[in-house]
């Protein structure tokens, strides 16, 4: 057994407008304790894992490292007109009488919060106009889609016939149908017998106020890389917590260039020179990228003869043991 370590992990890196100085972000090791606390964890979440093996095996070493992962986010908003329209109720008309209508990017409009995916419509001052409805030809009621005008329609419990046949006291009976009362048909329940319904368009306003409408989307285009040199998988790592050592919000970021690891500062340059260009129909309204610093820790151990390893990461302690020998629920071995 491995003695309990209490010393701690720690990186050397400062940021000062762009530079790194001194600062130093330090990331707890974990002991033999806490390692096999979070195996436990981990097999108690899985209910067909055995509990014998985290509770017997050796421990023979525990290799602290650290797992890096930077992101980088671009908020971007995009713009495009198309012609609306709504019914005319009486609503103030505010068309090209009042003025010439602005361009799509001389209309003000702020986004409800930063770094979030959201879309808004605006009319577009000085465009809208009242025009008789196309649908319905200014008549403010379209035939019935469902009866094609007639207001009736099959009866569905006789099928049209008029009359069922009923099975009574041994013998068949014919028997006027009660819903339709024989005669096959019924009254349309969409357009309760009379053929025409309102028009969908101009809700039976017979007008419809027509303009140009703006479309605003603004979306954040998300980034990553992930620095991570063991059998861990990288995706794990995008789902735990750990040491912010690097944030900046700025309307244009600059890469990352000093940071202690060589593949970190790649990557942001890398991704930052890619979201200049890759966004060519949306204007850059912010930026913001992040360095995450979280530990990982390769548990070594043997259980029954065999010697196998876990790996525990992030401040919430994961576990991943893709070769936890107790996978089954009569907990055999699985070797």
């Amino acid at each position: 057994m491995v003695p309990i370590l209490q010393s701690l992990m720690c990186l050397y890196h400062t940021f000062t407008k762009g530079s790194f100085s001194a600062l130093f972000v330090c990331l707890p090791r974990i002991d033999e304790h806490e390692a096999r606390q979070a195996l436990l964890q981990h097999v108690a979440e899985n209910c067909c894992y055995g509990k014998g093996a985290a509770t017997e095996l050796t421990l023979n070493d525990l290799i602290a490292s650290s797992a890096f992962h930077y992101t980088l986010e671009t908020f971007g908003e995009a713009r495009s007109t198309a012609w609306a329209y709504e019914p005319n109720t009486g609503q103030v008309i505010d068309g090209p009488h009042n003025g010439p209508a602005p361009g799509p990017w001389d209309i003000q409009a702020t986004p409800p919060a930063v770094f979030q995916d959201q879309k808004t419509f605006i009319e577009v001052p000085h465009t809208a106009s009242v025009k008789p409805c196309h649908n319905c030809l200014a008549m403010g009621r379209i035939r019935c889609h469902r009866c094609f005008g007639r207001g009736r329609v099959r009866c569905t419990w006789c099928n049209g016939n008029g009359h069922k046949t009923e099975y009574r006291n041994g013998k068949h009976e014919r028997e006027r149908c009660h819903w339709c009362h024989g005669h096959g048909r019924r009254s349309c329940d969409t357009c309760h017998g009379y053929g025409m319904v309102t028009c969908s368009g101009c809700q039976g306003h017979c007008n419809l106020k027509c303009y140009i409408r703006l479309t605003i989307i603004w979306t954040n285009h998300i980034e990553d890389h992930i620095v991570e040199r063991t059998m861990l998988p990288d995706h794990l790592i995008r789902t735990v917590s750990g040491q912010v050592a690097f944030s900046e919000t700025q309307p244009r970021v600059w890469p990352v260039n000093h940071f202690p690891d060589g593949e970190i500062n790649n990557a942001s340059n890398r991704l930052v020179a890619q979201h200049a260009s890759a966004f060519p129909s949306e204007r850059i309204l912010m930026q913001r990228h992040q360095v995450r610093i979280i530990p990982v820790t390769q548990a070594l151990y043997k259980w029954k003869g065999a010697d196998s390893d876990f790996f525990v990461y992030g401040f919430e302690k994961k576990v991943y043991a893709p070769n936890y020998p107790q996978q089954c629920c009569c907990g055999c071995s699985i070797l």
